[in-house]
């Protein structure tokens, strides 16, 4: 059984940042960035994202349908939001429980038990990512969506487990620790042969670039 196709979704600023020096809640994309946002999760079964995304947002990302009257609704059909945390201590205040999705955890953590209310579903993870995603197959996620943060992008870039890349690169500045990958002291990453081609690039508003990129094959 095949893994399902992993596409990293994300806006940086020049600089590879994707968060603010101080740290949580952040958007740097324009309102043309959230519109390619909506298309490309239209398009997935479920977006994953860690612990500290959740954290610093406190939600998840609601689909958009964009009418040609100009409105703008949320969509009925949201792709399942799944979190990976060891942690099962989640505060039931935040935005996030009370949104209209499917909600998955992902963890290892076998000891602490987690309310039924908060989640509809608890996989394990086995391991690795590739094992853990023949459950997340298994249990009918055949496109997913990488939403951060930095640590969990870094696991899945180790095993080699992208398949796409949609970045939109904001016009701005900003330093600080917040990259969307962590600064490693080490080469294993850059070690890996994972090379990849442009698929398409735009231009969005306020001097916004907007790049998909796809794996490179044999072929290629």
């Amino acid at each position: 059984m095949n893994t399902p196709s992993i596409a990293i979704i994300i806006a940086s600023s020049l600089d590879g940042r994707i968060a603010f020096p101080s740290g949580g809640e952040s958007h740097l994309g324009s309102k043309e960035d959230r519109r390619m946002l909506d298309e490309n999760l239209s398009i997935v079964d479920a977006t994953i994202f860690g612990l500290g995304t959740l954290k610093a947002h406190q939600s998840t990302y609601l689909v958009k349908n964009h009418c040609k009257n100009g409105e703008i609704k949320i969509s009925k059909n949201q792709p399942i939001s799944i979190v990976a945390s060891n942690s099962k201590k989640f505060k039931k205040d935040w935005n996030y429980f009370n949104q209209p999705i499917k909600r998955w955890l992902i963890s290892s953590n076998k000891k602490d038990a987690i309310e039924t209310k908060d989640f509809d579903k608890e996989i394990f993870y086995k391991n690795s990512w590739s094992k853990t995603l023949l459950s997340i197959k298994k249990a009918g996620i055949n496109r997913l969506a990488l939403l951060g943060g930095a640590n969990l992008i870094n696991s899945f870039i180790k095993e080699d487990l992208i398949d796409e890349i949609k970045i939109t690169i904001a016009p701005r500045i900003i330093g600080g620790k917040f990259t969307w990958i962590p600064t490693e002291q080490t080469n294993k990453i850059f070690n890996l042969k994972q090379f990849w081609n442009i698929k398409s690039i735009q231009e969005l508003d306020r001097n916004e670039i907007y790049i998909h990129y796809t794996r490179k094959t044999k072929d290629d």
